[in-house]
């Protein structure tokens, strides 16, 4: 008589996550490839998406001041155009003002290197080629030149985003006598929670960002280093990157300013002490306070979504890493079946919400003698 092999239950059930595990891995790779082929169309509609979100409240406002929808719309796409055209003026003028500076700056630190040379009495054979340099410069040219191609991302951009706020109000109708009532008010308490808390951490990171690069620029104008106006500009767009912008901009300034000002070390002591000073009071500090714990995203996670999203669209992609690393957090979140990834992703602190909850069973608990 032939004898029956059973496989354990245990055994199975591995095999099964397993199986789920690399399904999803493979999904998400497939999701990031064609992201990245179609990034001409993703990431206008991202950033519209993400700029529908500060501003449907804005022209919600504007109706109940009994102005027409369409009249709110338009006024805000103007004050919209408005700001983008200011800050383009003013980046791509403080830009070219560095391109031309860039020369003179080269030749004093090329000075500076000789003189430590000297002094510590290194070989010639080691003094570094400044091969890097036309590099350098090919590559500002190079992003100048693009503010001319971006003129078409930014058109469809404002395009996408005409359609979103003049379709907000209608799409929630649509969507609600699509589906089931069950299935459009769980969804819709999705999407209204993570339109929430996407919009509240962009209305505060751009307050944090501005501040940033407002203290960035005056302090730096009344020390006198040159530029001003560019680091202001560059800390406020790079402060939305966590951590490395932040790095970039501080290691940037600080090593201009030496090569500005030595060997006068009072205000390169006055730039080395400012800078660390304000990114580290308005980034660790200011931030974290305004914040509170909303974001409850892991530091690893964080740094993982920047490589991800930075390899599928670039330093755009890095931008909005954060924002779209929420948006997937919360969307797990209220999905019974994927709470667990959602938990994972977060920071491992309880919410004060969650706290409340937890604070209120253990009462019951201990009222009941369970």
């Amino acid at each position: 008589m032939d004898e029956i092999y059973t496989i354990p239950y245990n055994v199975i059930v591995k095999t099964h996550n397993v199986e789920t595990i690399f399904f999803g891995l493979l999904t998400v790779l497939a999701l990031g490839t064609v992201l990245h082929l179609l990034q001409v169309v993703f990431i206008p509609l991202t950033i519209a998406g993400l700029l529908s979100l500060m501003l449907t409240p804005v022209v919600n406002r504007l109706k109940k001041w009994k102005i027409p929808r369409g009249v709110g719309i338009l006024l805000v796409m103007l004050a919209l155009f408005f700001v983008i055209y200011i800050v383009g003026r003013l980046f791509y003028t403080s830009l070219q003002a560095f391109i031309q500076v860039f020369g003179s700056y080269q030749l004093r630190f090329i000075q500076i290197l000789e003189e430590l040379w000297i002094r510590f009495k290194i070989p010639g054979e080691y003094f570094p080629q400044m091969v890097w340099t036309q590099e350098l410069i090919n590559r500002l040219v190079q992003v100048t030149g693009s503010f001319v191609s971006f003129g078409s991302t930014l058109g469809l951009i404002l395009l996408f985003l005409v359609f979103m706020l003049a379709e907000t109000t209608l799409s929630w109708r649509k969507f609600r006598r699509a589906f089931p009532r069950r299935l459009s008010l769980s969804v819709g308490r999705a999407v209204a929670d993570v339109s929430r808390q996407v919009a509240r951490y962009l209305r505060v990171k751009i307050f944090i960002s501005s501040v940033t690069g407002v203290l960035v620029w005056l302090t730096l104008t009344l020390i006198g280093q040159d530029l001003a106006p560019l680091w202001g500009l560059l800390a406020f767009f790079l402060n939305f990157i966590p951590n490395l912008g932040s790095f970039f901009i501080m290691a940037a300034t600080m090593i201009l300013g030496l090569i500005q000002f030595y060997p006068e070390w009072n205000h390169i002591a006055a730039v080395w002490i400012v800078m660390p000073a304000i990114q580290i009071t308005m980034g660790n500090i200011i931030d974290p306070q305004l914040q509170g714990d909303q974001l409850d995203l892991s530091p690893l996670v964080i740094l993982v979504s920047l490589i991800f999203w930075g390899w599928i669209w670039g330093i755009t992609g890095m931008f909005l890493a954060v924002p779209l690393t929420v948006a997937m957090k919360i969307t797990l979140d209220h999905i019974d079946g994927l709470k667990p990834f959602s938990i994972m992703m977060g920071s491992g602190k309880m919410s004060r919400s969650f706290r409340r909850q937890w604070r209120g069973r253990r009462k019951h608990r201990d009222e009941s003698g369970e």
